[in-house]
């Protein structure tokens, strides 16, 4: 067995955040070198831990993807905007420690923000046929 510790944040920085998930194909399609032999390598969940400095923006929507994801606030403030792929736009605030949104990928796109800066994590796994 394996045990490993760390700091999400350090061990997040070089993929933006992201702690577990494919890192080595995250790493790939940047040109960067893949993480070798860690736990938290895998393709079947990808959880980020972000800190986000006050006035921090997702300048561009988020391409819809094929995951659920679920993103939990644990301190300070953030703001999500999402539209469907029916065009409908809609507002989450997450105000308070443990307010979260949780989203199918293949059905929103999504932007954010945060005024005051947050910390953030994030889960996401994949969408099956059963979980549509």
């Amino acid at each position: 067995m394996t045990l490993e510790t760390g700091n999400a944040s350090e061990a997040g920085a070089a993929s933006r955040g992201w702690l577990v998930g494919d890192l080595a194909a995250w790493a790939t399609s940047r040109g960067e070198m893949p993480e070798a032999n860690t736990p938290r390598q895998s393709t079947a969940l990808e959880v980020k831990w972000l800190v986000h400095p006050p006035g921090d923006r997702r300048a561009a929507w988020a391409d819809r993807d094929r995951s659920f994801a679920l993103s939990v606030l644990v301190a300070g403030e953030m703001q999500l905007e999402f539209r469907s792929v029916a065009g409908i736009q809609s507002s989450v605030r997450l105000a308070r420690p443990a307010d979260y949104v949780l989203w199918h990928g293949p059905t929103y796109s999504h932007v954010w923000s945060t005024d005051s800066g947050c910390t953030i994590l994030t889960i996401r796994w994949p969408v099956t046929p059963e979980r549509r």
